[in-house]
């Protein structure tokens, strides 16, 4: 049974554009982690792949690079601009991810930004363990 809060929700997220329901769905499915070698950083893990990265020290959120071009391809094709700069169009992409990123995790003052590299990389010899109060 659907509780008031989630049908609210719902019902908000359908209201929004296609690429605030791609990022509302990413988020929802994430699931937290973290390691004993690097306890300044959660791991966002969706089917064991992380897929954002969040550097509780420098408040800085990675975000991997199939993740940002996606939303990236959603922004241009919903956007009502017919010309958008790359400097309004990351600005928007970055305005969305730290909307769903303060409403799933409180981080409200989190930079956002693009690391393929950096994420896939390194997160191959790490050993997680599942965060179950954030």
């Amino acid at each position: 049974m659907e509780t008031v809060k989630e049908k609210i929700q719902r019902i908000k997220l359908s209201r929004m554009g296609e690429e605030h329901q791609f990022v509302a769905r990413m988020f929802s499915d994430l699931v937290p982690h973290t390691t004993k070698s690097k306890p300044n950083k959660i791991y966002f893990l969706q089917n064991d792949v992380p897929v954002f990265l969040y550097d509780k020290k420098a408040n800085y959120l990675w975000c991997h690079h199939e993740i940002w071009n996606k939303l990236h391809n959603l922004v241009v094709s919903n956007s009502q601009l017919t010309q958008m700069t790359n400097t309004i169009m990351m600005g928007k992409m970055r305005e969305i991810l730290g909307h769903f990123a303060l409403a799933y995790y409180d981080m409200s003052d989190t930079t956002i930004s693009m690391a393929h590299s950096y994420i896939t990389e390194t997160w191959k010899l790490l050993k997680f363990k599942r965060v179950y109060v954030w």
